[in-house]
């Protein structure tokens, strides 16, 4: 994406990377980041890390997850916030 010389190829870029498909095996642990996403807590203007509480309940309630899968889903929640971190308010 630093390497996008234009804001118009960046948006392409990543309207690109938006659409690719993710392969079907492990589109059920993207779900379920993006279930814990929208109730991680809100912090005014900063993004707050998913709880463990809430990722502990979602696997009690929702869908066991094992360590490997936490430790995924902690992964993405990392990327995002590093990302946004970066980014402009």
């Amino acid at each position: 994406m630093k390497r996008a010389r234009t804001a118009a190829r960046r948006a392409e870029l990543e309207e690109e990377m938006r659409s690719l498909p993710l392969p079907p095996a492990s589109a059920y642990l993207w779900n379920a980041f993006q279930r814990l996403s929208a109730r991680r807590p809100q912090n005014g203007m900063v993004l707050s890390p998913i709880p463990w509480s809430e990722i502990e309940a979602f696997s009690r309630l929702v869908l066991r997850l094992a360590p490997w899968e936490v430790a995924v889903i902690e992964d993405l929640d990392g990327l995002l916030l590093a990302e946004r971190s970066k980014s402009p308010a």
